[in-house]
C-alpha cells in the first residue's frame, strides 16, 4: 500500500520535500521507493517489500519525535548567539577566543536526525556540488532552531490524525521562521514586492513545515541541476518507482526517462543574504 501525497510540481520545495521524505523513508524501512504520478500532482512512497497501512502513520510519527541536534552543544550555541550579539569593543579578550573558536565550530557545523533516521546534514557548505547555492538563511540565523522550529508543529495533536495527502498543505502560524523553500510563501516575503523587509520587522507569513523541514532533508542527496550559462535550476519528475540512490540521478536528468518532466526555478533574494525559492516552469517532457 503505497503512501501518496498531493504535490504541487511547479513547487520546487514540494518537489525536494517529496525527496526528503524518500530519504527518510528508506532509512527508517531499510528500503523504500518513490514516484511521482504522469501528472505530475501526486507522489507515491512505498517500503520495499510489504507496506502495510500503518506505514504512513510511521513515518510521520518517527518525524515529529527523533532528536534533531547540531554538531554543537545547545550551550554552545546559546554562548555564540550571545556573543554575536554584543559589540566587539565590549568583549574580553577570553571572550574574543571563545567567539572566534565557537565560530569555527559553527563554520563546520552539521545537522544530525538521530534514530530511526540517522541521517546527517550539511549541503549548505558544499562548494563542490553546489549545495551552498540552496543556503537561503542569513549569516546570524541558526539553521538547528529553523529545523527544530519547522518540526515543532509536527507534534500537535492536528498532525496525528493528518492524512498523507495533505502532509505538504497542511500550515502553521506559531511564528517560527522557515527555510523559504516553499514558493508559496518565497515571494510573499520580497522586500522589493512589499517596500520593507517583513524578515526585519518580525512579520511571518503562514509556514507549511513539512515543506520546509523534509526539503531540507532532501537537498542533502537530491539536487537540481545548472549549467554555468543558466541563472536558473532544472529538476526532473521522474515517474518510475525509484529508491533514493537512483531518484537522486534522476532529480538532475541523469537518468534516461519515459515521460519525465522537467521544471525550471529561480531564487529570489529577499535581501542581500536571504533568498528563497520561487515557482518552477515546466521546460518540457522527456520521451525517452
Amino acid at each position: 500500500m503505497s503512501i501518496r501525497i498531493n504535490v504541487d510540481p511547479a513547487n520546487p520545495g514540494q518537489f525536494f520535500a517529496c525527496c526528503g521524505l524518500l530519504e527518510l523513508a528508506d532509512r527508517l524501512w531499510s528500503g523504500a521507493e518513490g514516484a511521482f504520478s504522469s501528472s505530475g500532482a501526486e507522489f507515491s512512497l512505498s517500503r520495499t517489500g510489504n507496506s502495510t497501512e500503518t506505514d504512513a502513520n510511521e513515518l510521520l510519527i518517527n518525524i515529529a519525535s527523533c532528536a534533531i541536534t547540531s554538531t554543537l552543544s545547545d550551550e554552545q550555541i546559546g554562548t555564540l548567539k550571545k556573543l554575536l550579539n554584543r559589540k566587539k569593543t565590549s568583549l574580553t579578550a577570553q571572550e574574543l577566543i571563545e567567539k572566534e573558536w565557537l565560530s569555527q565550530l559553527w563554520e563546520r557545523e552539521r545537522i544530525r536526525l538521530h534514530d530511526p533516521f540517522n541521517v546527517w546534514i550539511d549541503w549548505w557548505g558544499d562548494d563542490h556540488s553546489g549545495g551552498s547555492s540552496f543556503k537561503t538563511w542569513a549569516g546570524k540565523q541558526f539553521v538547528l532552531d529553523l529545523a527544530r522550529g519547522m518540526r515543532a508543529p509536527m507534534r500537535s495533536g492536528a498532525w496525528s490524525s493528518l492524512p498523507p495527502a495533505k502532509w505538504l498543505h497542511e500550515p502553521a502560524s506559531d511564528g517560527s521562521l522557515p527555510f523559504y523553500f516553499d514558493a508559496d510563501i518565497g515571494g510573499q516575503s520580497s522586500s522589493l514586492d512589499a517596500g520593507f523587509s517583513m524578515d526585519a520587522l518580525g512579520m511571518r507569513s503562514r509556514t507549511r513545515p513539512m515543506i520546509e523541514l523534509a526539503a531540507f532533508v532532501g537537498l542533502q542527496r537530491f539536487r537540481p541541476f545548472r549549467e554555468k550559462r543558466w541563472e536558473s535550476f532544472r529538476y526532473v519528475q521522474w515517474t518510475e518507482p525509484l529508491p533514493p540512490v537512483l531518484a537522486a540521478v534522476a532529480c538532475c536528468g541523469r537518468l534516461p526517462q519515459h515521460r519525465a518532466r522537467i521544471f525550471e526555478f529561480r531564487l529570489l533574494y529577499r535581501t542581500k543574504y536571504l533568498k528563497s525559492f520561487l515557482t518552477a516552469k515546466p521546460k518540457e517532457t522527456t520521451n525517452e
